[in-house]
């Protein structure tokens, strides 16, 4: 079903623009925008366990073929679009995406991500697609990092946010995961176990600190495993999404 809107000061794309624009509103609301096809097209070819799409909003020159009738379309004028999106070269056409229930504790084994105190949305975007060409088994926040649903860290995922769990860990939780014989281990400079000689196991809950102040003493102490990325002289440090990916390949070889 298609129907058109031509204003912008229609509830409906006010409603729109609150989605991309706030995080209470996406919170309240559980959920989001995804924009462009690449993000659209995957929900569609692939029944996501973790989201729903369930609006599709064009521009009147969107011209990317035929939308499924059994998702309501809305068609708005160029500018009214450009009035909701959050993307200076927009494609045209954004989703409304429904967040199902998210998983509420840790699996009995798995390889997961633990994500300490990330605040940058690309660098979250970038190891949650890493995550996932890795097979790692989903991404876990503790303390405070950045919304997994803001429209920065979904554009970054390329789409497969669709494929990842992602959700809030408490201290408490992370405590029961240990006790269930999940093993932390923290990426360090200097001083760890080489990357590619290290042994992982089937319950890995890999830490990346903040891009600022890296793994929080907390986590660094309660480590059983510490492992360092060997790099060339020249080359002090890695970021975030880089150091994360690199180690979740490695640790996803078993």
């Amino acid at each position: 079903m298609t129907k058109e809107i031509t204003s912008s000061s229609n509830p409906l794309i006010k409603k729109l623009r609150a989605l991309i624009t706030t995080k209470k509103n996406r919170q309240e609301s559980g959920r989001f925008i995804v924009e462009g096809w690449r993000g659209i097209k995957t929900l569609l070819e692939h029944d996501s366990p973790f989201y729903e799409l369930e609006q599709i909003v064009v521009s009147n020159g969107w011209n990317g073929g035929t939308l499924p009738p059994h998702i309501e379309t809305i068609k708005v004028p160029d500018h009214v679009f450009d009035k909701i999106s959050d993307v200076r070269n927009a494609q045209g056409i954004l989703g409304v995406v429904r967040k199902k229930a998210a998983p509420s504790r840790l699996p009995e084994t798995g390889k997961f991500l633990l994500l300490d105190n990330l605040r940058d949305p690309g660098n979250l975007g970038t190891l949650i697609r890493s995550a996932v060409g890795s097979g790692f088994d989903g991404v876990l926040l503790y303390g405070d990092c950045v919304e997994p649903e803001n429209p920065k860290v979904i554009r970054s995922t390329m789409g497969t946010f669709a494929f990842c769990p992602v959700w809030p860990i408490s201290r408490d939780e992370l405590s029961q995961g240990l006790e269930n014989g999940y093993e932390l281990c923290v990426t360090t400079g200097l001083g760890g176990e080489n990357l590619y000689d290290a042994q992982f196991g089937a319950k890995t809950l890999l830490v990346i600190g903040s891009e600022a102040h890296g793994v929080s003493d907390e986590l660094f102490q309660r480590a059983a495993k510490k492992i360092t990325i060997p790099l060339q002289p020249a080359c002090e440090s890695l970021n975030a999404a880089i150091a994360g990916s690199i180690c979740m390949f490695q640790i996803a070889r078993g």
